[in-house]
């Protein structure tokens, strides 16, 4: 007895082995037939899986503890490039696959779906395109699918072929069937469709990520009971349309709604605040209406509120303020939000951003604004009605990066603590921005103590007057700067230059120290002498402005330096001399304006080099000879204007000289042409026209002359033998007459017998006619009316 049971044990193990085998020889092929279609840096996958060594132990190989089979593939984030392979549907106990943050292209296997393990899906981040495969929604143990940030297509795979078939654009209702469904991210893809109400009847969901961009129709939520424990939702970036479901207190446990760019409607629910559990509330970029709700300060959870560009009207409910732990206030672009904004606001200290620019807020900025806020970055009031002055604690908000205040009624002075901003980086996509209000005083000192990070700084028409602080040229790292109309006087430092002032100036040689500099403008003042040579090597510089000023001199040939420029206006000055030719080194070069200049001379053929240009303006010059016609090749440029100078000769006709009007050309008296009406037909002056004309002549014109002679001579001969023909046939027909005999009236008498009427042959309107017998035998007819009967 104990003998069959030690061969039974024995024929078990024995199966057991070659099964475990057979198995694990499967999944190794399945594995090499995945890394055969795919690609690594260096080749360290290929190096790596080899058959030398056991699969469990390959790189991104998880193998299960007890069967030692195949459980997890993990190859994230690896720059793995290739297609999936089919053949992974062959790993019967795959319970994770994640591949995200590769280059994969082509589609997902279809058989991925019926692996009945698996739990983990994850491909986000590739370039997987096709159709989703819906065996992935029938499967009842998945947990986790995400696709996002691929280019999967509007419709969803049915099967059964490896890549399925084609069916409808939506997002299947079966996906309710998948109980045990905690993430799912179809984010950033190209399906189209519903959102499906069966969504928020899986208990287990957690994450809902939708923000495809073409989901469209309205979010119903069941008008049943439903059992929802979603925490986050996002459908933004959609054409989702509709209101807020009245019944979206069902979701109790929603930390994140995000409904963002769409085209919902309505207002925000009064009773808001039954999502008791919310931490951020993003529905900006909606056409919704009404009121701030005042229940939204009552979720005391909420970290981030983004309402901007919305239609919301009224005032801010005092109840905002309450927001401990808010991190975000954002209701920009509302237009019509009116009132103070309520000072206990300014008392969040956990606040990083207030953004309320272009609206109708009116009222003062509190003056403890900036004592509370330790970790704000962004403040952004600009566009509004508010008065008052800058609030000196303002700078205590030493994280601050971006401060608009521009465009409001603002008075007083500058700070004179302005400089301990040293976190200071943009406003306005880079600036610090606090002009356009009727502020007074003087620039102070400590405005050179910004941080070399700052950028942009414009605090143009605000009324500033008095000196500009030398420290100012400390600021290494501006890349524009305005300080455009106001009243600034005395001595200008070298370390920096100033716009629309009024001492007249020169422009200081450091300029051309700022090496990140890439916008000037110096317009409309009173710069005298020349542009420093510094300047005209500044290869970072982007944007030149030195227009309407006294300057003069000459353009220096180092302005090939100005490798970037991409818009050079040097009009209303006093420059003259010959254009450089180095000019046609400009090759990003978009608009390019000379006018009301002194400039002379021809101008340069290189030129001809400024692939990008669009606008070019040589008006009020004293340019002369001909325009090159190699200005017809500039293939971008779509206004040229050379009138009032000296120009001569013939006005091309090609490129953007074809729909030119007189106006570009008026003011050149030498000018000819005949594309445009106005303009006088071109002479023959030229030698070389003449020379062409001479050959058009001998080629074309001497042979027709010839042809034409001939043709002459021709019918001339034709004419004269026609003539010489019908002469002789005259002659023929005198002779002829000549030999007829002559017969009197008495012969003609005897021949008829006296006209008897024997021999009377008929009467007619004009006589009677006889036949008679002459002498000789002839016979005669005769009118007898005509012989005087």
């Amino acid at each position: 007895m104990e003998e069959y049971i030690f061969l039974l044990i024995l024929l078990f193990l024995l199966q057991f082995s070659v099964s475990f085998a057979t198995s694990n020889e499967t999944d190794q092929q399945a594995l090499l037939a995945f890394q055969n279609l795919i690609t690594s840096p260096s080749h360290f996958l290929a190096n790596n899986w080899t058959n030398n060594t056991y699969f469990c132990s390959w790189f991104g190989v998880t193998c299960t503890s007890k069967t030692q089979r195949f459980g997890a593939l993990t190859l994230p984030n690896l720059q793995l490039q290739g297609t999936i392979s089919p053949f992974l549907a062959n790993l019967s106990f795959l319970d994770v696959l994640n591949l995200g943050n590769n280059n994969f292209h082509g589609g997902i296997p279809y058989g991925l779906g019926h692996l009945p393990c698996l739990r983990v899906i994850d491909v986000q981040n590739n370039q997987l395109e096709g159709s989703i495969p819906t065996s992935l929604f029938q499967h009842q143990k998945v947990q986790v699918i995400s696709l996002g940030f691929n280019k999967l297509g509007g419709e969803m795979w049915k099967g059964p072929c490896l890549y399925g078939n084609r069916v409808g654009g939506n997002i299947p209702k079966e996906i309710g069937n998948l109980r045990q469904l905690e993430f799912l991210s179809l984010v950033d893809n190209q399906l189209t469709g519903f959102v499906t109400a069966t969504l928020f009847n899986i208990s287990s969901l957690r994450v809902l990520s939708l923000g495809i961009k073409r989901l469209s129709g309205p979010l119903l939520l069941d008008e049943r009971n439903i059992v929802s424990n979603i925490e986050f939702l996002s459908i933004s970036n959609n054409q989702i349309s509709g209101c807020i479901p009245s019944n979206i207190c069902q979701l109790t446990k929603l930390k994140v709604l995000s409904r963002a760019f769409n085209n919902i409607t309505g207002e925000i629910p009064r009773n808001i605040d039954c999502l008791s559990k919310l931490e951020q509330f993003l529905i900006g970029d909606n056409p919704i209406e009404g009121t701030i709700p005042t229940s939204l300060g009552n979720i005391s959870t909420l970290q981030y509120i983004y309402c901007g560009n919305n239609r919301i009207v009224g005032k801010i409910p005092q109840e905002l303020g309450k927001l401990s732990n808010l991190r975000q206030l954002n209701f920009a672009s509302n237009y019509n939000l009116i009132g103070q904004i309520p000072e206990a606001i300014f008392n969040i200290s956990s606040l990083e951003i207030i953004d309320f620019n272009f609206n109708s807020l009116s009222g003062r900025i509190p003056v403890t604004t900036g004592l509370h806020l330790p970790n704000l970055k962004v403040l952004e009031l600009g566009a509004n009605q508010i008065n008052g002055e800058i609030p000196l604690f303002i700078t205590n908000a030493s994280k601050i990066e971006k401060l608009v205040l521009a465009r409001n009624f603002l008075t007083g002075a500058i700070p004179n603590n302005l400089g301990n901003l040293r976190e200071l980086r943009l406003l306005m996509l880079k600036y610090l921005e606090v002009g356009s209000n009727p502020l007074i005083g003087i620039l102070p000192n400590s405005i050179g103590n910004l941080s070399s990070t700052v950028e942009y700084f414009e605090i143009g028409y605000a009324h500033i007057n008095g000196l500009i602080p030398i420290s100012i040229g400390n600021i290494s790292g501006l890349t524009a700067l305005y300080f455009e109309d106001n009243n600034l006087a005395g001595n200008i430092p070298s370390e920096i230059g100033l716009v629309d002032n009024e001492l007249p100036r020169l422009i200081p040689e450091c300029l051309g120290n700022l090496s990140m500099l890439q916008k000037l403008y110096l317009g409309s003042n009173k710069f005298l002498s020349k542009i420093p040579l510094s300047l005209w090597k500044m290869s970072s510089l982007l944007y030149l402005d030195v227009s309407h000023n006294s300057i003069e001199g000459k353009v220096l040939e180092d302005i090939g330096g100005l490798k970037a420029i991409v818009e050079l206006h040097l009009s209303g000055n006093h420059f003259s001399g010959m254009i450089p030719s180095r000019f046609g080194e400009l090759q990003n070069l978009q608009s390019l304006d000379l006018s009301n200049n002194s400039f002379f001379g021809q101008i340069p053929s290189s030129f001809s080099n400024l692939i990008s240009l669009e606008f070019l303006n040589l008006s009020l010059n004293a340019f002369s000879s001909t325009i090159s016609m190699s200005l017809e090749k500039l293939s971008s440029l779509k206004s040229i204007n050379v009138s009032f100078n000296d120009l001569k000769g013939e006005i091309p006709s090609g490129g953007v000289f074809a729909n030119s009007t007189l106006q570009s050309f008026l003011g050149n008296k030498g000018l000819c042409g005949v594309h445009i009406l106005e303009i006088p037909a071109c002479a023959i002056t030229n030698p070389g026209q003449q020379s062409k004309l001479k050959e058009v002549v001998l080629k074309i014109v001497s042979p027709m002359v010839i042809s034409s002679f001939l043709i002459f001579l021709l019918v001339s001969i034709w004419i004269m033998k026609r003539q010489k023909k019908g002469k002789s046939k005259d002659v023929e027909k005198a002779l002829e007459i000549k030999t007829h005999q002559l017969i009197t009236y008495h012969k003609i008498q005897q021949a008829t017998n006296n006209f008897d009427e024997s021999n009377l042959i008929g009467v007619g309107s004009f006589g009677s006619v006889y036949k008679g017998t002459l002498s000789g035998g002839k016979c005669s007819g005769n009118k007898g009316s005509r012989l005087g009967k």
